[in-house]
Formats: structure tokens, sequence, C-alpha cells
């Protein structure tokens, strides 16, 4: 089944007006698939992510959002109801995420017992889902507190936790912060390991991480600039902000761009990119598979 996701327009209250924080992002997740969703911090990625489970903050307002969620439009209770078991949420700091008063035993043992499992099985499933979720020593870990976990170990916990659970959506949000070189790398593997059948979410500003996933949608201010297969997006990108995303990289140079014009335009980059014209400010973006493409990319 398909996951659709279309969030209309995201925005928050200010003190005289308000700001539109996400407009229009548009992207579809099959089965087993894995989507990155790649932008700058503050470009509305974890927005998205908290209007999909119906958390936005209580200043933020969604209008003309959808989410399809494998054939049924969910919101309000019905999309309650299925957070922690069908669709999953894996935090940036595992170790902020867990219980802090609660031993990892414990918190897994509360996951498990909502699936219906009793007695030794807990202990059994917790045990296993621990050692597949990469942790060496599965038994001492469960009688460790959050506190005494390592950054890496407390990522390994939560992805623990989400084994608990029927996942059919999992959100990743920035999930690889905190972690080493070697285990951002492998991040994706594992969770495309462990979760074969589940469409994945990964928020991310770390084009490696984007790199080894399925789809790319490339996030500007809030609107979706560009989007398709990773590998075409990452290696032959046709918007200029996708291409400076990619130059900004060490290895590319660290290229950095300085605000170059002050017109307002539809296009959120805009101001910074090489490549504007005049016609950039005169034409308004095409629909093109329900996402609004800019005249660069088409």
């Amino acid at each position: 089944m398909v996951i659709r996701y279309s969030s209309g327009k995201i925005s928050v209250k200010c003190s005289k007006n308000s700001r539109i924080l996400v407009d229009d992002v548009n992207f579809d997740i099959d089965d087993g698939e894995t989507f990155a969703l790649i932008g700058k911090t503050g470009s509305g990625k974890t927005m998205i992510a908290l209007s999909i489970m119906n958390l936005l903050p209580e200043d933020a307002v969604q209008t003309g959002g959808k989410f399809d969620f494998c054939g049924r439009f969910l919101t309000g209770e019905s999309l309650q109801e299925l957070l922690g078991n069908e669709i999953v949420y894996i935090p940036q700091s595992g170790g902020d995420y867990l219980n802090p008063t609660r031993t990892v035993k414990k918190q897994l043992a509360d996951s498990l017992k909502r699936l219906g499992f009793k007695g030794k099985d807990i202990k059994n499933r917790a045990i296993e889902n621990l050692g597949k979720a990469g942790l060496s020593e599965p038994e001492k870990v469960m009688e460790l507190y959050p506190f005494e976990l390592s950054g890496g170990m407390a990522q390994r916990v939560t992805i623990a936790l989400a084994l608990c659970s029927n996942a059919k959506l999992l959100i990743c949000d920035e999930a690889t912060n905190g972690l080493n070189h070697e285990a951002t790398k492998e991040f994706i593997f594992e969770i495309n390991r462990l979760f074969p059948k589940a469409s994945k979410l990964v928020i991310t500003h770390d084009i490696s991480v984007a790199k080894s996933c399925d789809k790319i949608g490339v996030l500007c201010e809030g609107k979706l600039l560009e989007r398709g297969d990773a590998q075409s997006v990452l290696v032959s990108p046709k918007h200029p902000y996708t291409k400076s995303l990619i130059n900004s990289l060490v290895k590319n140079g660290m290229e950095w761009l300085p605000i170059l014009r002050n017109d307002k335009c539809d296009c959120p980059f805009y101001s910074r990119c090489p490549s504007a014209s005049e016609r950039c400010l005169s034409e308004v973006p095409e629909k093109t598979d329900g996402v609004s493409m800019y005249r660069c990319v088409l």
C-alpha cells in the first residue's frame, strides 16, 4: 500500500499576521521504500513530520492537508490510535526521547504489552529486539537507565522500541544526529534490514544519508523544489538550490552563496540563485505530478 502525503499550508500565528512554514509539499512512499526529505535547518522538515502525526504546536495551523495511510485518510483520533504501532517515530536524540525514570527493560515491556505479549515472552522479545538493533549485550542493557547509555546506544534502544510495533510507516527525524560517520553510513541499511516492508520517511540535512535512500525531496523554506529518484537527483540535479546543497559539501569546496538580490519571488532560493533571471519574478510555477515545479527544472 502507498503512503500519500499533502501538506497543504502550515502556518504559524505571529503578533500581527501569520507566516507560512510549509507550502504545498507532496510525496508518495511505497511499501518498503525509503524517501528522504532533505533541507537546511528551518526548512520545514520537522513540521511535516509533526503534521503527519497530528502533533503540530498549538500556534500552528494546517489548511488543505491530506494524509492517505494505506487507503485511509487519517485525521485526529483515528491517527492518534496508530501512533507507536503502525506509525512509528524515531527521534534525533534517543537519550532525550527515552523516559529517564524507567529502565530500558520497562520501556520495552510497555510497548510489548500493547502488542499482547505476556510473561517470559516479554523479556525474550525485548532481548531479541535489542540484539537486532545492534546492541551486543542486550541483557545488561535491559537493566540500564537512559542516562547510563551512550548516544549511539540510546539511538539503538529507540530502534529496538520501534521493533516493538507493527510499523507500516517509520518516521526517522534527523535520527543520525550524534552518530559517528560509520554509524551514520549504516543507519539506512539497518532500517531497511529491520523494517523491509515498512514505508520509511527519513528527514535529514545530511546528503550522505539521503544518497542511501530510494527517493528524495529537496525542501527550501517550506517549498519542495525538486523530487525524484535519489541517485538521479543527487548526480544530475535540476534545480539550482539542489546544486548549491551538493556544492556546499566539504569535498566539493564548501561553496557559499551570498545574497545576490533583494526582490521577492515565489521561488525561495531566488535571492541567492546564480541562475535567476527576470522571468523568475513574472512566471508562476507549474504543477507537475502534484508538485509546484519551477521553470528552471522543467
